[in-house]
């Protein structure tokens, strides 16, 4: 186990954040700020795909395809 070493500000917020994610401890805490995190930038990217119609058809094809497997 590792300790890190965190401001009085960062203490408060993150304790604030487990009362109100009811979380068991901080390192579950950290794992969902960690998740929520990698989500946001996995939405930014997915922002800048641009797909022309033919694509987005095809896709949206192969996907319903995948879906009634």
């Amino acid at each position: 186990m590792k300790t890190i070493a965190v401001d009085e500000t960062t203490w408060k917020k993150i304790k604030m954040l487990k009362d109100k994610l009811e979380a068991r401890s901080y390192d579950e805490v950290l794992q969902k700020l960690i998740e929520t995190w990698h989500l946001v930038e996995l939405d930014k990217k997915v922002d800048n795909v641009v797909v022309d119609e033919e694509e987005a058809e095809t896709l949206i094809s192969i996907l319903e395809k995948k879906k009634g497997s």
